[in-house]
């Protein structure tokens, strides 16, 4: 049993329960209520302890371990529901492990086990394939909580919120993935080995022709006098690559027009491996300075290639005062599958 897991549960403990536990040690001349508030308090503990270090797996083979905990706090006891419902694709297992309500929220616990091999690490991701089908209307999200090294196994923390802001009382839940990724690998704030300076100076510098933009962001708010149809006017030609800073990621454009400098950065296997990158510059005090804004488009002939292009609004005599930096992400498999589970909370 792992001394930071334990700790993690105990972070777990909801404020209340905390209060509680110093009523019951402020108050003792209180016998009575003092009793009924730590055996509340333990029955809290006790539930994140067994969240955190595996007990689940014991509540659900061991009845007499649920009927203590039963007897401690009836109320608490219901707010842990061992599930162990599970399902298996492609070599691969994913068991509904455990489930608890709390209020408007209900937690889920789902893990991942490769029984064929070692497509499941610490990097795995869901890649939000997944889906969670309820009776009620509600936002949920998916977040990878651990990974076990002797086990092999990858488990998640499933969160769905009502959005009436009604307690959640029961009903089916049907969880499932159609793909997820791993082997992830990370090259995090490296120089690029290209210089802005001649990057603006590149000629035969021209723009796209409708390009099928997919999306922008600015470092600031958008000024208002743009619209959403000036991005598909101001992203550049592909041209050949300038650079290549990690497998299927390369620096396809670049040139200063229109009082910016453009770095385009063209990447293969967005929707299956996640490829992706960040571009930025840095001063002479190695102050970070990120572009002005970025617009997101792409391609499709022989194969789809994603693009951001990175416009950074500085003067073009002052360029030579700065460096390229970039960060760079991609995954270095996706393992597909059919896998679906559903149960009662």
């Amino acid at each position: 049993m792992k001394a930071e897991r334990l700790w993690e549960a105990l972070g777990e403990v909801g404020d209340s329960y905390i209060e509680e536990i110093l009523v019951q040690t402020d108050k003792k001349n209180r016998i009575s209520r003092e009793g009924r508030l730590w055996k509340t308090a333990a029955a809290a503990v006790l539930l994140a302890f067994c969240f955190f270090t595996g007990v689940p797996l014991l509540a659900a083979e061991v009845p007499a371990f649920y009927q203590v905990l039963y007897q401690i706090s009836p109320a608490a006891a219901q707010f842990f529901i061992p599930v162990r419902e599970s399902c298996e694709d492609n070599g691969i297992r994913m068991e509904v492990e455990a489930a608890c309500v709390r209020g408007d929220t209900a937690l889920i616990y789902v893990s991942l086990q490769d029984l064929e091999g070692d497509r499941i690490d610490a990097t795995t991701d869901l890649f939000d394939s997944y889906s969670i089908k309820r009776s009620f209307d509600s936002a949920g999200s998916c977040q990878r909580v651990s990974y076990e090294e002797e086990t092999g196994k990858a488990t998640f923390l499933v969160e769905i919120i009502r959005t009436d802001g009604k307690p959640v009382e029961g009903g089916k839940i049907t969880f499932s993935v159609r793909e997820f990724i791993s082997g992830k690998a990370a090259e995090e704030d490296v120089p690029v080995d290209l210089q802005p300076a001649r990057l603006a100076e590149r000629e035969n510098v021209s723009f796209m022709e409708a390009p099928r933009i997919t999306g922008y962001a600015f470092s600031e708010k958008m000024p208002a006098e743009m619209e959403a149809e000036d991005f598909s006017k101001i992203v550049l030609q592909p041209q050949e690559m300038l650079y290549s800073p990690m497998d299927k990621i390369y620096i396809t454009a670049a040139g200063y027009l229109d009082d910016m400098l453009h770095i385009q950065l063209a990447v293969r296997d967005k929707t299956t491996l996640d490829t992706h990158g960040y571009l930025y510059l840095t001063d002479r005090e190695g102050n970070r300075v990120d572009s002005y804004s970025s617009i997101f488009f792409m391609e499709e002939k022989e194969e789809r290639v994603d693009y951001q292009e990175f416009l950074f609004r500085i003067p073009k005599e002052e360029l030579g005062k700065y460096k390229l930096y970039g960060s760079f992400y991609k995954a270095g498999r996706n393992v597909q599958g059919n896998w679906r589970v559903t149960f009662s909370l």
